[in-house]
C-alpha cells in the first residue's frame, strides 16, 4: 500500500510589484522628510540671521544712541564732503551726515576734554564714525586721539529713508535743505530721530530700526 504524503510549501515571500509599491511609498516618504527638514533648517538659519543683525544693530546704534543724547548742540555749520568720513562716495544733503561735539568736563572746565563726532552713511551703504579728543594742554585745547572712517555697520538699504531727521523743541520737523534753514534749525534743533534698514543678504527681509534721541544739552 503506498502512501502519498503532501507538504504544504511555503509560498510567502514578496512579488515584484509589491517591492516596486514599498520602494515608491518609501521615496515619497523620504521626500517629504527631506522638505520638511529643509524648511526647519532654512527657518532656523533666517531667525538666527535676523537675530544676529539686530544685535549688530543695537551694538552699533548703542554709541551713536549715547552720543547724540549728549551732544553740546547740532553742527551750526554743515559739515563738508571732506569732514564727512571717508570710505565712499559722500551722499549730498544733511540727512545722511551729522556732526556734533560732546563736552566731557574736567574739574573746573567745561570746554575740555571733549570729542567731536561726524557720523555718515555712505553710498557703500556702510556707517561710518570720524572721531577727534580733545584735552587740555597749556590753557587750550589739543587733539589726543583722532581717527577716520570706523564703519559702525554695513548692509544698510535706507533708500529714500534719511538716516538723521531733525524736529525743534514743538516737535516740528526741521529741513535743513529749505531756503532759510541752513543753519539756524540744527542751534534749535532738540530731537534728532535716527532710522535705519539693514539686511544680512541679498532678498532677505529688512530689519528696520527707527529711535528718537533727545539732545539733553540742547532743549
Amino acid at each position: 500500500m503506498n502512501t502519498t504524503i503532501s507538504r504544504a510549501r511555503n509560498e510567502s515571500g514578496m512579488s515584484l510589484i509589491e517591492l516596486t509599491v514599498v520602494l515608491l511609498l518609501m521615496s515619497v516618504v523620504g521626500a517629504l522628510m527631506l522638505g520638511f527638514l529643509s524648511s526647519v533648517l532654512n527657518t532656523t538659519t533666517r531667525a538666527t540671521n535676523d537675530t544676529e543683525t539686530e544685535k549688530s544693530i543695537q551694538f552699533a546704534m548703542r554709541p551713536v544712541t549715547e552720543n547724540i543724547r549728549s551732544s553740546d548742540t547740532i553742527a551750526v555749520n554743515y559739515p563738508s564732503s571732506t569732514s564727512c568720513p571717508s570710505g565712499g562716495s559722500y551722499p549730498s544733503g544733511y540727512s545722511n551726515c551729522l556732526a556734533f561735539w560732546v563736552l566731557r568736563p574736567a574739574a573746573d572746565n567745561l570746554s575740555c576734554p571733549q570729542s567731536y563726532f561726524v557720523y555718515g552713511l555712505k553710498s557703500d551703504g556702510v556707517l561710518r564714525e570720524d572721531r577727534t579728543d580733545f584735552n587740555l594742554v597749556s590753557g587750550t585745547c589739543s587733539t589726543t586721539a583722532s581717527y577716520t572712517g570706523r564703519p559702525l555697520l554695513k548692509n544698510i538699504v535706507n533708500g529714500s529713508t534719511p538716516l538723521f531727521t531733525y524736529f525743534d523743541t514743538f516737535g516740528n520737523k526741521l529741513d535743513p535743505n529749505a531756503s532759510g534753514q541752513t543753519t539756524y534749525p540744527f542751534k534749535a534743533a532738540a530731537t534728532v530721530r535716527v532710522s535705519l534698514s539693514a539686511r544680512y543678504q541679498t532678498n532677505s527681509p529688512l530689519l528696520s530700526y527707527t529711535s528718537d534721541l533727545a539732545l539733553r544739552n540742547n532743549r
